[in-house]
């Protein structure tokens, strides 16, 4: 009697392929339930604009959108940092849930307001609130709230502005994950 050693051999290849079939269609099925095919939102295509302006107790950060479509702050993260040339860096954190500045104002910075009206009930709206169009100015309003924006004491930001140090910004699109802008501007008086 002759035995093959061929006749077992097929069954044992169509029970791998089907564990195969089995183990793709089950991770398939386990992506889709764990959220991985969920997109992410589309970033919008916008210019800004980061730069001082004013002095004394007038100095303040400006964020301009120059154009480009229109953004919600409250979709977006301003993050800024501060090398002060000796080992020390001051970062800040700002989004729609940031607490509102300690100045006068009692507002969530930078606040948007009409470039050529000024602050007022009518035409700014604090941080997370504002929707920022081309042609949006916002700011830090004075030194004091300038310097709680930054995380640092009113006397630290006065000695980087004599000193003209540079400040790194970050504004992120928290939706989508995108940054829309990296910058570098100098704190010095206009």
């Amino acid at each position: 009697m002759m035995f093959s050693a061929e006749g077992g051999v097929s069954p044992v290849i169509g029970v791998m392929l089907m564990l195969a079939i089995t183990i793709i269609i089950a991770s398939t099925v386990a992506a889709f339930a764990g959220g991985a095919s969920t997109g992410f939102e589309k970033a919008p295509s916008a210019s800004f604009s980061v730069y001082c302006d004013g002095s004394g107790d007038n100095f303040n950060i400006i964020f301009e959108h120059l154009g480009g479509d229109p953004v919600s702050s409250a979709d977006l993260k301003i993050v800024t940092w501060i090398d002060d040339g000796n080992g020390n860096v001051f970062k800040s954190n700002h989004t729609a849930k940031s607490p509102r500045s300690s100045s006068s104002e009692e507002v969530r910075l930078p606040y948007a307001y009409d470039s050529q009206g000024g602050i007022s009930a009518d035409t700014g709206s604090e941080f997370g609130d504002a929707v920022w169009k081309p042609g949006t100015v916002a700011g830090t309003l004075d030194l004091g709230a300038t310097a709680g924006f930054l995380d640092i004491s009113e006397n630290d930001l006065v000695g980087f502005i004599e000193n003209g140090t540079p400040v790194e910004v970050t504004i992120i699109h928290l939706p989508s994950g995108n940054t829309i802008l990296g910058a570098e501007f100098i704190l010095r008086e206009s």
